[in-house]
């Protein structure tokens, strides 16, 4: 089988998406669940004054170590219903806090300053102006505010007359000087990770800290807004990061679209490309019109570049050709920034991977919602192989595409994960066969046993040599014939003179 290496070397390309997501808390069925962890640009969160989403550290960033900043992460859908959110940070001074049922922000607040002689950004941790927004905090303070820097909000009164300490976790309403109750806790701002989830029934608040009960209240809510999202700031004294990572929510009534993406290549190296297509919902609705932009990575997630934006059409789909390099890594995302009623959406990021082993080449290509490694073919033995792992208790599925000019006949290809024979089902694309089976998720070595299937293309090319050698032989007596005829003829001429 070696020669074969000759006759059909090969290029393997793998697809495989990479699963993201957190287990959160458990709501009715009209509960809807979203999960960042800010390792793409996942269209949910609108930036302003100081706040970015950090690519390199995939954190987003409120502030960092400067004097005077605020930073807000405002999340695009509106959250009015109870909901369970849970989220880590790190932070080493002023303060910052996640805000709920609150209005929204004017849009002429220049956030980069502070906001008058009489009140720092620092002591209003982006959460009011020098007038009240309404709405309710969960406050993580790390400076204690004298009353005077809360005295000169409109509409506002300080309760109590100052913050209760310099390190306190507080339920507050409508401006940072209005707590409602509060916890004090040195452990706050040490500068490490801490873990916080936050449960907001009809007529409640828990929040725990470091999977520990830090705070809980009782009383009535006001639903009137939906605004949600996470603000801080640094003062005239103290400049310090605030760092939030690893974001989950499950509410009622959010309302999140669905993103899809898929990528599938051609099999034949004169023609190669890569087709990129997917569809965009909405509680099972198409959404058309809408921009998704297709970016691409090849530093592994640390940076990205921007590959096309296309529109989807009235059916909610969209689709793009790429032609990238035939050798290389890559990984694949599309993005939907959403509007101010409908959460933004990012779809699976695509690994796709593609190796070369000579000038002229058929191809494989392999697509998964698992992650896939170590992909091999071995001329040898003709078999492909690779590993595909994902989280336990989901199903994963591979979809293999195999040329049809290396294997004539699929149903001669035997399929093996960890040893053991599996099903799988064939269907019939325009250059290739589609081969695909699932099993159960977790880390998995797939052995796709090609011999039999390439032998009969062999057996093929043995027949047509036998044709060929007959065909030669045959034309040769022809020949001989004719020259023995011509020659008699010749004879007969002679005598007759």
């Amino acid at each position: 089988m070696k020669s074969l290496a000759v006759v059909f070397p090969l290029v393997v390309i793998a697809c495989s998406f990479l699963l993201t997501g957190a287990t959160i808390g458990v709501f009715a069925q009209e509960s809807t669940s979203f999960s960042d962890e800010f390792s793409a640009d996942s269209g949910a969160w609108q930036y302003l004054g100081s706040a970015y989403r950090d690519q390199v550290n995939q954190q987003l960033v409120l502030t960092t170590s400067s004097n005077d900043q605020t930073g807000i992460a405002l999340f695009k859908a509106p959250v009015q219903g109870s909901f369970t959110a849970n989220f880590s940070y790190r932070g080493t001074g002023d303060g910052f806090l996640l805000f709920f049922y609150k209005q929204a922000y004017p849009s002429t607040i220049d956030w980069e300053e502070s906001y008058g002689d009489n009140g720092v950004a620092g002591g209003r941790l982006g959460f009011n102006t020098q007038s009240i927004i309404p709405g309710y905090g969960i406050e993580f303070d790390g400076w204690p505010n004298i009353a005077y820097e809360f005295a000169d909000i409109v509409g506002g009164k300080p309760n109590p007359t100052a913050d209760p300490s310099d390190n306190h976790i507080a339920l507050i309403k409508d401006f940072t000087g209005n707590h409602l109750t509060y916890v004090n806790d040195q452990r706050i701002y040490d500068n490490l990770w801490h873990q916080v989830s936050v449960e907001v029934q009809g007529s409640s608040v828990t929040v725990y800290f470091d999977e520990e009960l830090a705070l809980q209240w009782s009383g009535e809510l006001d639903r009137t807004y939906g605004g949600f999202g996470f603000s801080g700031s640094n003062g005239q004294v103290e400049a310090s990061w605030h760092v939030i990572d690893n974001f989950s929510i499950t509410a009622r009534d959010l309302k999140k679209s669905l993103l899809s993406l898929s990528c599938e290549s051609s099999t034949s190296l004169s023609s190669f490309s890569a087709e990129i297509r997917g569809k965009l919902t909405f509680d099972e609705t198409a959404i058309s019109n809408a921009p998704i932009l297709i970016s691409y990575s090849v530093t592994a997630g640390k940076s990205w570049q921007d590959l096309t934006l296309v529109y989807t059409d009235l059916g909610g789909s969209y689709s793009a050709t790429w032609l990238p390099s035939v050798t290389g890594s890559y990984l694949v995302r599309a993005t939907y920034e959403g509007d101010a009623d409908i959460l933004g959406a990012s779809s699976e990021i695509v690994s796709f991977a593609v190796t070369r082993f000579s000038e002229k080449a058929v191809l494989f290509s392999v697509s998964s919602n698992s992650t896939v490694t170590s992909l091999a073919f071995n001329t040898t033995t003709s078999e492909l192989s690779f590993t595909v792992s994902g989280p336990p208790e989901t199903r994963g599925y591979v979809e293999a595409a195999i040329a049809k000019t290396l294997v004539p006949n699929p149903e001669n290809i035997k399929v093996q994960l960890d040893g053991k024979q599996l099903n799988y089902s064939v269907a019939e694309a325009a250059d290739s066969w589609l081969i695909t089976f699932t099993y159960s998720h977790s880390t998995h070595e797939i052995i796709m046993h090609l011999e039999a299937a390439m032998k009969s293309n062999s057996s093929f090319s043995v027949d047509f040599k036998v044709l060929s050698g007959v065909g030669a032989a045959l034309a040769i007596a022809i020949a001989i014939i004719i020259m023995a005829v011509g020659r008699m003829k010749k004879n007969s001429l002679s005598n007759h003179r």
